[in-house]
């Protein structure tokens, strides 16, 4: 037993050399891919190596060289840049005689706002919105009017505006000053600080009413926001109706609140 390259060695030892050799020199081997793969790779040339990196003094020195190299900050003079150019000319204030005089009830010595709060239409009450944020950031107090919380608000700016009812619209002082469009415009130009200009100040800046929260309204305190009251009848003590049942109250409208049951807040209007 054995492999065939053995049986060649298990002679006594009478044959010749020859033989052996003659043997040996037809002899073939047969080698696996896995093998074969393995010694080609011994064969292979070894893979060069990487180039060591330069040392830091070299790294250094290309630093400095650049640095070297960056320009000199440039100087510039703002007044060279400034000469030829007009002055700035102070803001003159705006005589309200050059608005239109329109009134409301008490905005002789105020400024009168009449705003809505319903989001029915979001570009006019967003624009409400925008012109509030205005006079509130100026300091001033105002009355605001919400047309769409009080229908006698907005029969007043029915009157006041010749059957038009826009909002939203100012009054400072009894002139009608405009609407967004008018306001905001002023507001950003400065001018809108000039015509309330020695008017009242808010007694809530940065914050909202002690009484209302901010809402101008709350609800009616006699009739409890329902707009009706129950009046008893005179009627003697111990009297009673026909068939001796106690005749019933009267149901009667509510003389304090609007016709959404809310009165004013005595704060802030």
């Amino acid at each position: 037993m054995g492999c065939a390259s053995s049986s060649y060695l298990d002679g006594d030892g009478d044959g010749d050399a020859g033989n052996l050799t003659s043997g040996l020199g037809h002899h073939i081997v047969y080698l696996t891919s896995t093998t074969y793969g393995l010694l080609s790779t011994l064969d292979s040339p070894s893979l060069p190596h990487a180039p060591l990196p330069p040392p830091l003094s070299a790294i250094s020195s290309t630093i400095s060289c650049l640095s070297r190299r960056r320009p000199e900050p440039e100087i510039i003079n703002s007044w060279e840049l400034m000469a030829g150019l007009d002055p700035l000319t102070p803001l003159e204030p705006i005589n309200l005689e050059a608005f239109e005089r329109r009134c409301p009830p008490g905005g002789e010595q105020a400024v009168v706002l009449y705003t809505t709060t319903l989001r029915g239409i979001r570009s006019t009450f967003e624009n409400c919105n925008a012109v509030r944020a205005a006079l509130e950031g100026l300091g001033v107090w105002f009355r605001e009017r919400d047309v769409s919380m009080d229908l006698g608000f907005r029969e007043e700016l029915r009157d006041l505006m010749g059957g038009r009812v826009a909002v939203p619209r100012v009054f400072v002082r009894g002139r009608h000053i405009g609407g967004v469009e008018q306001v905001m415009r002023m507001h950003e130009e400065g001018v809108l600080g000039f015509l309330v200009d020695g008017l009242a100040k808010s007694r809530h800046v940065g914050g909202a009413c002690d009484g209302c929260g901010g809402a101008r309204f709350f609800p009616c305190l006699r009739c409890s926001g329902s707009r009706k009251l129950v009046l008893e009848p005179a009627v003697a003590e111990g009297a009673k109706g026909s068939g001796g049942v106690r005749p019933k109250g009267m149901g009667v409208r509510c003389p304090d609140c609007n016709e959404n049951g809310l009165v004013f807040c005595p704060i802030c209007t």
